[in-house]
């Protein structure tokens, strides 16, 4: 069956839901909490959240969840940048104690401006979900850094922090939590938020976070060989939607496919492909993705061989059962280099 690609959204995250969770050994059922929180009345404060949090569920874990379910459900992303958010002067402050008081009353403001307009942009969402966290007596600390959320990304030089997430200790373990990109995404065409909830950034695994997020303190990686800024600008763009469909890209891609102009088919490498597999490929300015052949290696792995029919393609995405995993740019080189 062809997939017909009308309009392309550059998602912030696909929706790849993941209802029952193995944490410790012990089975968590998220389904029962979510419906519940998501049964919950308008909260105009934090305080009374928490105590409903409180009273419905008992272990650190459960709370984390509804936590972050009931942000994601009830807080709209906008990132216009309000007077809530920015310092207008320069502060100093002559003590630790008179910096730290200036620090809790603006995240206060910020807390009492999202409840009231149940909109937010990272950094309230972060906010939010660290005060709300520490309310309950569970700890959790604010992430800021760089994401590679895009095609046009791979492989820029960028240094500036662009986004806020969080970690939260669970078990005395320290997990990663984006919440922001579990709200939904934004439509790039119409720039509009569109909501959809989407649980891969619950607890999601470090080795696949780093993917798409760059914590700016090293520490924050939490995976034992950690990577730095150009590493992490140069591999391909992973979607949510690759880390549950089995799909293995070989190590030796980097995002950038580089072509000359008479450059006629692209053979990208694949570690492991699971049998009943429905591969498409887009290519920018294609009306349709074409399916893909896929091929057995002679040495190992599988080849995928693609068509180049459009010289000044600058994209490739690569779709598995109509949701996209991964991304590359594609770059033309002059054929005497």
């Amino acid at each position: 069956m062809k997939l017909l690609i009308s309009t392309f959204f550059f998602l912030i995250s696909l929706a790849c839901h993941s209802n029952i969770y193995e944490y410790n050994s012990n089975i968590y059922e998220y389904n029962s909490i979510d419906k519940k929180v998501a049964s919950y009345p308008t909260f105009r404060d934090a305080k009374t959240l928490t105590i409903r949090i409180s009273n419905d569920f008992k272990t650190d874990i459960e709370k984390a969840r509804a936590i972050f379910t009931w942000i994601a459900l009830n807080v709209k992303y906008n990132d216009d940048y309000n007077s809530i958010y920015i310092n207008k002067t320069h502060n100093i402050y002559f003590s630790e104690y008179q910096k730290n008081r200036a620090r809790q009353k603006k995240e206060a403001d910020i807390i009492k401006y999202v409840f009231n307009s149940k909109e937010a942009n990272c950094y309230g969402y972060s906010i939010l979900y660290k005060t709300l966290c520490n309310k309950l007596h569970i700890e959790s600390q604010i992430i800021y850094g760089l994401t590679k959320s895009s095609i046009n990304d791979i492989g820029i030089d960028r240094v500036i922090k662009d986004h806020a997430w969080n970690s939260v200790k669970i078990n005395n373990k320290w997990e990663l939590i984006d919440v922001t990109w579990s709200a939904g995404y934004q439509d790039m065409l119409t720039k509009k938020f569109i909501k959809s909830f989407n649980d891969f950034y619950f607890l999601t695994s470090p080795k696949e976070l780093i993917n798409d997020h760059f914590p700016a303190k090293k520490q924050w990686q939490l995976i034992e060989n950690t990577i730095n800024l150009e590493e992490f600008f140069a591999t391909p763009i992973l979607y949510s939607a690759y880390f549950n469909s089995n799909l293995k890209i070989a190590k030796q891609h980097s995002g950038i496919l580089y072509i000359t102009k008479n450059t006629k088919t692209i053979t990208l490498h694949f570690d492991t492909i699971p049998q009943k597999t429905n591969l498409h490929a887009l290519m920018d300015n294609d009306f349709r993705a074409k399916k893909i052949v896929v091929k057995k290696n002679k040495i190992s792995g599988y080849l995928v061989t693609l068509k180049v029919k459009n010289k000044n393609a600058k994209s490739l995405t690569i779709f598995n059962n109509g949701e996209a995993v991964i991304g590359f740019k594609i770059e033309t080189q002059n054929n005497n280099l």
